[in-house]
């Protein structure tokens, strides 16, 4: 069967995605409409995710995570040494049957897999008019410098990084940057963590294996980093000091001077996700992150977490070149938003974002106790991870998309794979979205453990 050029793939079968969406759904949804429609018939091979990354100007971690999606909905099978191929057959998961098919056909899905806004209403007010003449006809290497500008400022004064412009990289994602810094630097890197489903995809999708790294309740060890570094000869080191570990909770401050000097007395390059960083900031002014105490660790982030899931902008703080593969680059437009926004917020701002965020968890902590008993809730940053009394609670996430949540697998926030038993749902959204998303919950579990009793 002839494969189609990179153009017809880019145009013709993903070229709509879902507004608001995380990008790799928009991916999945498209493919499945095109196959759907016969555009894309059985047997077909998708291109390599390297090369369709590419043509999508989005990083190749992404690419796999939609792949990902589409093998769970049947859409498409992998062939070890071959490719990525359309089922001749569909082998979607069956549909509940009785009093649940009405539910199964819920046409608003709540997003819970994803600690990102859902909406804007919360931005503060800025002028969204942006008119291409201000900008010429060429596309900054770096980013538009009005953002490198404000990114840098807000690195400085609401992070504990100070930063000059020409060291910050604009990109689309935190997921892109970090897998130009995995690509530059190859081998098995170290992982504490991550959270952040973009980051995790991309770690997953490497071809060489993870070495994971424990945390206990104070978060990162630092004799535990300079074991494994020494162990290991590991070229990069990836984590995340204010969410650590699979609970998602920050890396005691006392810990990260011991943490700098392991990794600068080590030859690694260290890669810090500091995305969460600025609302937890807000509510310990002093807390530095990794990057501001080592010249090694190059800081990353995603706007996305702050803003809401269409911001599309994230970035890299460089310590020396910037990475050798090419970035992909955000619009024009997506790029004067994201710094007339980061020059609108203040101090104050953060302040109420990250309380907003603690309220929502908490509400959403309690729903669970008070709808599912059976479930172990407890809360992080911004959402809740929640024990099932089941081996693997991935088995759960189909059935809870079909009643119109999409949660996250515990284990997919982990480099070891641990936490098998555990969601982690965001509260990002309103309570009442909340209140309706805890109910979809607790009809899907009634299906589902009345399946796994009739399967005794």
């Amino acid at each position: 069967m002839d494969q189609p050029p990179l153009l017809w793939w880019t145009t013709v079968v993903f070229r709509r995605g879902a507004d608001g969406a995380p990008r790799y759904r928009g991916i999945a949804d498209d493919l499945e409409r095109a196959v759907e429609a016969g555009v894309v018939g059985p047997g077909r091979r998708l291109p390599a995710e390297r090369t369709l990354a590419a043509g999508l100007c989005v990083s190749r971690g992404t690419v796999v995570r939609a792949f990902e999606e589409l093998v769970a909905r049947g859409v498409v099978e992998r062939v070890h040494g071959s490719g990525t191929f359309v089922r001749a057959r569909r082998t979607r998961p069956p549909r509940p049957a009785g009093p649940a098919t009405a539910e199964s056909a819920v046409d608003d899905p709540i997003e819970l897999s994803h600690p990102v806004p859902a909406d804007a209403t919360h931005l503060p007010p800025v002028d969204w008019s942006v008119h291409p003449a201000d900008f010429g006809a060429g596309m900054p290497t770096g980013g538009l410098p009005e953002l490198r500008d404000a990114l840098s400022r807000f690195l400085t004064h609401r992070m504990n990084l100070p930063t000059r412009p020409e060291q910050v990289v604009v990109t689309t994602d935190a997921g892109a940057a970090l897998d130009a810094l995995l690509h530059a630097h190859r081998g098995r890197p170290i992982v504490a963590g991550p959270a952040w489903p973009a980051l995790h995809a991309v770690i997953a999708g490497q071809d060489s294996a993870r070495v994971p790294l424990t945390v206990d309740g104070a978060g990162i060890d630092p004799t535990l980093l300079r074991r494994v570094l020494r162990r290991t000869g590991s070229p990069v080191v990836v984590l995340d000091p204010t969410e650590s570990g699979p609970c998602g909770l920050p890396t005691a401050v006392s810990r990260l001077p011991r943490l700098a000097a392991a990794l600068t007395d080590g030859a690694a390059v260290t890669v810090e996700d500091v995305s969460a960083l600025p609302v937890e900031v807000a509510a310990d002014p002093d807390r530095p992150p990794l990057a501001a105490l080592s010249e090694r660790v190059i800081a990353l982030g995603d706007l996305g977490r702050l803003f809401w899931a269409g911001a599309g902008i994230g970035w890299l703080r460089t310590t020396g070149a910037a990475p050798a593969s090419p970035l992909p680059r955000p619009a024009i437009g997506a790029q004067v938003h994201a710094a007339r926004l980061l020059d609108a917020i203040d101090a104050d701002w953060l302040r109420a974002r990250r309380e907003v965020l603690a309220d929502r968890a908490a509400h959403l902590h309690r729903r669970l106790t008070a709808v599912l008993p059976s479930w172990v809730p407890a809360t992080t940053l911004d959402g809740v991870r929640a024990a099932l009394p089941v081996l693997d609670a991935a088995t759960f996430v189909h059935v809870a998309a079909r009643f119109g949540v999409r949660v996250r697998p515990g284990h997919e926030g982990t480099a070891d794979a641990s936490v098998r038993d555990q969601l982690w749902l965001s509260a990002t959204h309103p309570p009442e979205t909340l209140d309706l998303a805890v109910d979809r919950l607790a009809a899907a579990w009634a299906e589902y453990t009345r399946r796994m009793a009739a399967s005794v």
